[in-house]
């Protein structure tokens, strides 16, 4: 399982809580993740799939876990929008799972409408993970034609790292900017979605030692994995970073000041996954 576990009822008043800053921490695996197919829904109930052969030899090599992402903002009407995917586990023996995408049980934001960058996880009844994809299907409203939905193949979660003694973490979404499109004197005459800036994160923390945390992953290339756990237990949040590359300095005070190692990094996409 990559996602957050499912909450119980008793657990939505602290899900909704604020978030402090240690409840949000930054892991890394040193194995990469793979993009196997993008799934574009042509009209309800039907959609195109397009693989990556590639990336579908890289996870015929190495059988990942699979998460379903939105490529745009989708408004999903009436009913989920889900996703039915199936293929192969490492053992050659056919294999089914489901990304349905919901809005969590907890949230008061009850309409069906979700951000790019949104992303559940595909969860089969034996747990195992994708070694081939053959086919994806889709039920859905009309109101989701034209999403495009990207799989990614990720690292188990027993593969991350943490970052230890995170003193600061900051990362870029990844949407769209708004344009402002200019008529006569008024500037912002009309608003449109513009370029999706590039994904950024920026880490700060207390270990400078070139045995453990950043340094160990300084300049490759990684999956990031940001959790948000509250309250030191309850899991509400799983942000994956793919294709993140880190590149960290070292800051060293006078006396008693503690050295720090900074890194400013990049990544390729964002996957978030919330507790339903």
């Amino acid at each position: 399982m990559i996602r957050p576990i499912d909450l119980s009822p008793l657990d939505y008043p602290m899900a909704l809580k604020p978030t402090l800053g240690y409840e949000l921490q930054l892991y890394v695996s040193t194995q990469q993740s793979v993009e196997p197919a993008q799934f574009l829904v042509a009209a309800a109930n039907s959609g195109v799939l397009t693989p990556s052969e590639a990336d579908l030899a890289t996870l015929a090599a190495a059988p990942m876990e699979l998460l379903a992402e939105l490529e745009d903002d989708v408004d999903c009407g009436g009913s989920d929008m889900v996703l039915t995917v199936t293929g192969t586990d490492a053992n050659n023996a056919p294999l089914t799972g489901t990304a349905t995408f919901k809005v969590p049980a907890y949230s008061s934001f009850t309409e069906r409408v979700f951000p790019k960058g949104y992303a559940v996880e595909v969860t089969t009844a034996s747990g195992n993970p994708f070694a081939t994809i053959t086919s994806v299907t889709v039920a859905c409203a009309a109101n989701a034609a034209g999403t495009n939905i990207a799989l990614f193949g990720v690292p188990a979660l027993s593969t991350y790292r943490l970052i230890g003694c995170k003193t600061q973490l900051n990362f870029d979404p990844k949407v769209p900017l708004p344009h402002a499109v200019q008529c006569g004197r008024d500037l912002s005459a009309f608003i449109k979605l513009g370029e999706i800036p590039e994904g950024t994160l920026d880490v700060t923390a207390k270990i400078p030692t070139f045995s453990d945390g950043l340094s160990r992953v300084n300049g490759r290339r990684v999956t990031g994995l940001i959790k948000e756990v509250k309250e030191d237990k309850l899991d509400t949040m799983h942000i994956f970073l793919m294709g993140l590359i880190m590149t960290a300095k070292a800051t060293v005070g006078e006396s008693v000041d503690p050295a720090t190692l900074s890194a400013a990094a990049k990544y390729e996409d964002i996957a978030i996954m919330l507790a339903q």
